[in-house]
């Protein structure tokens, strides 16, 4: 099977997994209104007593709680399914090799995760640069004043590398479990480990000071991070070829 139709098809699954497609639903209309409520109170159109701003600081609580919540289990889930449905035997045997399936499986995963990212936060973050959009302009023109492209881009590097880091870190602890619940409780063990680590090693380069040494900071975070994703791939690989399914 080609890696075009490998990936159409785990696409598939995910844009049709009607439970979360709910739960999101229901994320994005709690941040919506969160969001409307925020601004309401701001502008004073909400007294600061009564239901309405109780109301508001509790959806906005449960808003950030429930996204802080659904960034872990959302990708978790996408990445167990075929283990919870017992169809990781059936894929493989279809000739769809390992291999090509554990890189389509973390695209798909990557590419599923940011499109529901971007469906709850689009109406918040559309809706804060028509309200302030001055704030908006204030902001960018302060951060390329204490930052230049020099900054920003080693920057941008090694968040988009240590995001990519975790997600493979809990590919291979689902792989690891084949798909139970402790893999949740593994993947926080791995991170604890690799946190420790490049804490130890990268936070000798913050006490130095100086802008040179903070893109250093960053092009070493994420050299750090390429390194623990070629570390755990080869990991989750490895026992994903010797699973018996």
């Amino acid at each position: 099977m080609e890696l075009e139709n490998i990936f159409k098809m785990e696409m598939f699954k995910n844009r049709n997994d009607r439970p979360y497609l709910l739960v999101i639903a229901i994320l994005t209309i709690m941040a919506a209104m969160a969001t409307f409520l925020g601004i309401a109170r701001i502008e004073g159109g909400m007294n600061d007593f009564g239901g309405s701003f109780i109301m508001m600081v509790l959806l906005i609580v449960f808003t950030v709680f429930g996204l802080g919540i659904f960034s872990l289990l959302y990708p978790f889930h996408l990445l167990n399914v075929d283990y919870k449905n017992k169809v990781m035997s059936l894929i493989f045997a279809s000739g769809v090799s390992r291999e090509k399936y554990y890189f389509v499986k973390i695209s798909a995963t990557i590419l599923t995760c940011l499109i529901a990212t971007f469906i709850m936060l689009f109406i918040p973050t559309v809706t804060f640069l028509i309200v302030y959009p001055e704030f908006f302009v204030e902001m960018m023109q302060n951060l390329f004043k204490n930052f230049n492209f020099v900054h920003i881009l080693p920057f941008l590097l090694s968040a988009v590398f240590g995001l990519l880091g975790n997600i493979v870190m809990l590919t291979t602890s689902v792989i690891i479990t084949k798909g139970k619940i402790s893999g949740i409780f593994l993947y926080f063990g791995f991170m604890f480990l690799v946190s420790t680590i490049q804490t130890s090693f990268l936070f000798p380069m913050t006490l130095l000071g100086g802008n040179d040494d903070v893109v250093l900071y960053f092009n070493l975070g994420t050299l750090f991070s390429i390194a623990q994703i070629i570390l755990f791939a080869l990991i989750g690989l490895h026992v994903l070829r010797k699973q018996d399914l």
